[in-house]
């Protein structure tokens, strides 16, 4: 069962700076998550199952555009959907919202983020070298499409 962090206790930005720790080896201070998500300036959906969270999104914004901070999995829980559940969970927020565009960086190496990336409607836009400490990666870009 997905749902949204709409606000965040120590407990709750601990839970969450550990899932992304594991997943991807580095993750925001407990304290910033917090901090960001009482502001207003994240926000984070949580895929739960049996009060076991096995996957997560979490989105920053900025002016006019919604950047993905991470999207994850638990590795004991993957192929089972989650990621296209949880983005699902984005892009229908996106669609009601404001925002114009959602912006992303991904590892050059993640064929399987890409995928749903491309998935979802994003386009490949550029890259940014060493974004990540050994590797570049790559930007991908989703514009809201307006009917005249």
């Amino acid at each position: 069962m997905i749902s949204e962090i709409n606000n965040c206790d120590k407990e709750t930005a601990k839970n969450l700076r550990e899932i992304e720790k594991l997943i991807f080896g580095t993750a925001w201070d407990s304290e910033v998550i917090k901090e960001k998500i009482e502001s207003k300036k994240f926000k984070y959906w949580v895929y739960e199952v049996e009060n076991s969270v096995k996957g997560y999104l979490g989105i920053q914004f900025l002016e006019e555009e919604i950047e993905i901070l991470g999207i994850g999995v638990n590795p004991g829980s993957r192929r089972k959907k989650i990621a296209s559940e949880l983005m699902d969970e984005l892009v229908n927020y996106f669609e009601k919202s404001n925002y114009k565009k959602i912006i992303l960086e991904v590892r050059e190496s993640n064929a399987v983020a890409q995928k749903l990336y491309r998935k979802y409607g994003f386009k490949q836009i550029g890259k940014r070298k060493k974004y990540y400490v050994d590797e570049d990666a790559e930007v991908y870009l989703k514009e809201k499409v307006y009917a005249w």
